[in-house]
C-alpha cells in the first residue's frame, strides 16, 4: 500500500471488518490484527449420508482457524502480511485468499 501506517492500519481494520473476518485482538503497536478465518475450500463434510441431505447447516462444517494480519511500514509505503498463529510467514493458498479479499476491499 502506498500509505503511512496509520492510515494503512486504519484501511486495514475496516477491510476485516467489511469482509467479516472475526478480529480476536489487534496489537497496534506491533501491527498485528489477531483473526480467525474459515477457508470455504477447506470444509469437509465428515457427516453421515443422511445427515448430509436432510440438514442445512453448511456453517457446523467450517473450522476456523486463527492467523496474524502483519502491517509494517517499509519505507515510504506499507506491507500486509498473514502470518501462522504462531507468527511465523504463512504461503499456504488459504494465506492467498486472506491477501485477496483483503485486496478487494483496499482498491
Amino acid at each position: 500500500m502506498y500509505e503511512p501506517f496509520d492510515r494503512a492500519w486504519r484501511r486495514v481494520g475496516l477491510a476485516l471488518d467489511r469482509v467479516g473476518f472475526t478480529v480476536e485482538d489487534r496489537d497496534r503497536q506491533k501491527g498485528l490484527y489477531f483473526v480467525r478465518y474459515a477457508d470455504p475450500a477447506k470444509a469437509k463434510d465428515e457427516r453421515g449420508f443422511f445427515a448430509r441431505i436432510f440438514s442445512s447447516d453448511s456453517s457446523a462444517r467450517l473450522k476456523a482457524e486463527q492467523y496474524r494480519v502483519q502491517v509494517t511500514q517499509a519505507g515510504t509505503e506499507t506491507q500486509v502480511n498473514v502470518l501462522n498463529k504462531d507468527g511465523a510467514a504463512e504461503a499456504s493458498q488459504t494465506a492467498s485468499r486472506i491477501l485477496t479479499l483483503l485486496h478487494e476491499q483496499l482498491k
